[in-house]
């Protein structure tokens, strides 16, 4: 039974390291956020997804380069990085995880280090990446309101799990002989939609300025997990494995899947035969609704006060879904090795436990609708002006996943220089990290614009010790508005969020 036992965990290390492997290589790619920096950015249209009653434009109308109005990158972690499992190794490492004490030369190798990403892991952990293109998008200000539109295309994916599942991939159930161990709530959520947006902000006086989006989604895709743990018993003499698991998975994608009629079982995953990408992208059957609201109040010619709520929404999936419910229990004895009536190979005993937990865990699927809520965030800020060019500012983000609240603080000094050379510089604690050094620029040339924004400049550079990292970039053409330079001597807090 212990050959057996040691052998199982160290399938499930390789499966579970695997898993993590896809999450933070492969997630990477796909790094949406907008990063805190911009929202008190001077001069830039797109301040107004942060908060709808900031506009960027004084007056007349803008619009976006097509296919790149702007683009939203993010990843994050609670304070655990990649090199926390995979660095590289040293010339006298002690090879645990392969039950082994032997120490070897690895420092021309990588190595998987669980016990370093056990100690950096807390009892709660996740992994949060996302990313947005924004197609079209255009807006109009005009004495007192300000108009816009934009299409975007959206994705975001959260992977959560608990310090005991790893513990138990790391020293397997022998800590836990004679008592329960419980893995704690695992699972994610990943959604890919369109967003239409409308934009309204409206100056209602010299001090109080209110604004609103209007978002109308169409998912595409999406999985949920709900309530997804197992606990398993091992009484003090080892002779069995009690285990039971709970959990549900919903799913909205374009695949089947095939079952075994023997026993209900998930036998394959394919893709729908004739369904193009053309079909993904305009599928209009899982309809869901948002909304931005937000306000600015100058409370003197200096200081200005604004907050906003962003993505309060939902989505309805109701096209290829998908229901797993798992609930089950099953008892797991070993093999006797003594008996030669069983073939005492380990991939034999794996067999045995293999049917042991189909036969428990057979999925009960049925296919019905589900909903899910948006990632979103609560912004609180203020802006003090130092001159007619200058000003300091701090914000607060309040970021809402699920269940699952994060704060973030950001410090920003702003400024509007020269002919529309607009710079900030942040410093942010975000995921009790205290490393995030931002920068944002816009550079305006007639009615070119070009800018960009990050909340960590060092991430980019260092990516296997990055703990937080967004970027949004995008070009811009503004005509007609009546933008002064930073020379004209013009208040910083005018009847408009510019920097004039």
């Amino acid at each position: 039974m212990e050959v057996i036992t040691r052998h199982i965990m160290k399938t499930g290390k390789r499966l579970i390291i695997f898993l993590l492997l896809v999450i933070l290589v492969g997630g990477s790619h796909l790094l949406y956020a907008q990063p805190n920096t911009l929202y008190f950015m001077k001069g830039i249209p797109q301040t107004k997804d942060l908060n709808p009653a900031r506009p960027g434009i004084k007056g007349g109308f803008y619009f976006s380069m097509p296919l790149f109005s702007k683009l939203d990158l993010a990843a994050n972690t609670n304070n655990w990085a990649y090199n926390d499992l995979i660095h590289r190794g040293t010339n006298n490492i002690p090879l645990n995880n392969t039950l082994s004490n032997v120490n070897h030369d690895l420092s021309d190798s990588l190595v998987i280090d669980l016990d370093k990403f056990s100690e950096k892991t807390g009892n709660k952990n996740f992994f949060y990446e996302s990313a947005a293109l924004t197609i079209l998008e255009g807006g109009y200000k005009n004495d007192k309101n300000f108009y816009a539109f934009s299409l975007s295309e959206r994705e975001f994916a959260q992977f959560f799990f608990h310090k005991n599942l790893i513990d138990l991939i790391n020293y397997g159930n022998y800590p836990y002989v004679g008592q329960t161990y419980y893995s704690g709530n695992m699972g994610m959520g990943a959604q890919h939609y369109l967003e239409f947006a409308f934009n309204y902000s409206h100056d209602l006086d010299k001090k109080l300025t209110v604004g609103a989006a209007a978002k109308i989604l169409f998912g595409m895709g999406a999985v949920q997990t709900k309530k997804v743990s197992f606990k398993a018993t091992t009484p003090a003499n080892g002779e069995y494995l009690d285990a039971t698991a709970i959990g549900r998975v919903n799913i909205s994608a374009p695949v089947d899947f095939d079952y075994n009629p023997g026993n209900g079982l998930i036998s394959s995953v394919n893709s729908l035969p004739n369904y193009s990408l053309k079909n993904y992208l305009s599928n209009f059957r899982n309809p869901g609704i948002a909304v931005d609201l937000g306000f600015a109040y100058r409370v003197n010619t200096r200081t200005e006060l604004s907050a906003s709520v962003i993505d309060l929404g939902m989505i309805g999936w109701r096209s290829h879904v998908t229901r797993l419910n798992e609930s089950g229990n099953f008892l797991f004895s070993g093999i006797n090795l003594n008996d030669l009536n069983q073939n005492p190979l380990v991939i034999d005993a794996l067999d045995v436990l293999g049917r042991e937990v189909k036969t428990a865990f057979a999925p009960d699927t049925t296919g019905t609708s589900f909903s899910t809520l948006l990632p979103a965030k609560i912004y609180f800020g203020v802006d003090y002006k130092l001159s007619n060019t200058v000003s300091v500012s701090g914000l607060s983000r309040v970021r809402i996943i699920g269940s699952t609240v994060r704060t973030s603080l950001t410090a920003t000094a702003n400024a509007y220089l020269l002919n529309g050379l607009s710079l900030t510089a942040s410093y942010s604690v975000m995921e009790s990290t205290f490393d995030n050094l931002g920068l944002g620029v816009g550079i305006k040339t007639g009615p070119f614009q070009i800018y960009a924004a990050t909340d960590n400049l060092i991430s980019p550079f260092f990516p296997a010790k990055a703990r937080n990292m967004n970027l949004r970039i995008g070009i811009n053409f503004i005509f007609n508005d009546d933008i002064p330079t930073g020379k004209s001597g013009r208040s910083l807090n005018s009847n408009c969020h510019c920097p004039y």
